[in-house]
């Protein structure tokens, strides 16, 4: 939950902020407008490009480019969340003038996608700054995890998979991803060895989690567990529940 409202907190400054500079700057020839419209129409527009890209954006980054250059990655989520943001700006075109405006489709959709590469850029920028997601900056290059090496040890369907977890079932550790589980013959400590620069950490005697496999926090009995994008839940030990909590899943 306390990075849920980080996030919330973070979206509603963007929509505010952006859209006080927006309405002073008369951006996307708004000028024209009283600013109490211009303000009404921008934080309208920045709020439907916030809730659009919480829906796509972890589609976009965990399954569809999942591993690929971040500028490509941000350059597909502002593609996408063009769409219902031009909406919006159809709908209040509309409403000023009583026609839908429809002869420059291609033009709008452009300029549209022009501003929301503006803003998903100093989002992303600002989110990493405030330390609520890691990886590098648009154009740095990525660093090399050690995740794509370990799944080369599963069938071909698993390559580029987004690693969730791992646990251990006797001689043989269940691999837990995006794309579904595969039993290995392996020992949890050495694919804990092997994922050592991975950003994860173990919960359990048996299981080692990775923070982006995350989604919830639950309980059960009085015992805390990690519930992953999967719906699988993970157990947390109360001899790594220290360790959980300062890497800040604890709070989730």
């Amino acid at each position: 939950m306390a990075l849920i409202r980080k996030y919330f907190w973070l979206g509603g400054a963007t929509v505010l902020g952006l859209g006080a500079l927006f309405s002073f700057l008369g951006v996307y020839d708004s000028d024209a407008l009283p600013f109490y419209q211009r303000y009404l129409f921008w934080t309208a527009t920045m709020l439907a490009g916030t809730l659009a890209t919480a829906l796509a954006g972890p589609w976009v980054f965990n399954r569809l480019l999942a591993g690929c250059n971040t500028v490509l990655q941000l350059a597909a989520l502002a593609a996408l969340i063009s769409f219902p943001v031009w909406l919006v700006i159809g709908v209040f075109e509309a409403s000023l003038t009583g026609t839908w405006p429809l002869n420059d489709v291609p033009l709008q959709y452009l300029r549209t996608f022009a501003v929301s590469m503006i803003v998903i850029s100093g989002s992303y920028i600002a989110a990493r700054a405030l330390g609520l997601i890691g990886g590098p900056a648009p154009g740095e290059p990525a660093e090399i995890s050690p995740v794509p090496g370990f799944l080369e040890r599963l069938p071909g369907k698993y390559r580029g998979a987004a690693l969730y977890a791992v646990s251990s079932e006797d001689h043989y550790l269940r691999v837990h991803t995006d794309r579904g589980e595969e039993l290995i013959l392996m020992r949890l400590s050495d694919a804990m060895r092997e994922l050592d620069s991975a950003d994860g950490l173990q919960t359990h005697r048996s299981w080692w989690v990775a923070r982006d496999g995350v989604t919830e926090i639950a309980r059960e009995d009085g015992r805390q567990k990690l519930v992953l994008k999967s719906g699988v839940a993970a157990p947390v030990s109360r001899s790594y529940a220290k360790a959980v909590r300062e890497a800040g899943l604890g709070g989730l």
